[in-house]
């Protein structure tokens, strides 16, 4: 019985579905954001979402109405 060679399914899966890793030195004190980022955005969730909190693209949306409207048109 051979040993060893291509056998179909072997060897270790992949942990990222994205695809192809590659290694990048960074800075020991951001790693852990980096990696959980990277995770996130692994799992489908928007670049948007990753970077900004929800609490902040909350107050974002609601500036955005208020942009536009001065004090000279309100009537109190």
């Amino acid at each position: 019985m051979p040993r060893g060679g291509y056998r179909d399914n072997s060897g270790r899966k992949p942990k990222w579905n994205l695809g192809q890793t590659k290694a990048v030195r960074i800075p020991v004190v951001i790693a852990d954001t980096i990696l959980e980022v990277a995770k996130r955005l692994d799992e489908g969730e928007s670049i948007e979402s990753v970077i900004m909190p929800k609490s902040e693209t909350t107050q974002l949306s609601q500036g955005v109405g208020e942009i536009g409207t001065s004090k000279a048109d309100s009537k109190d």
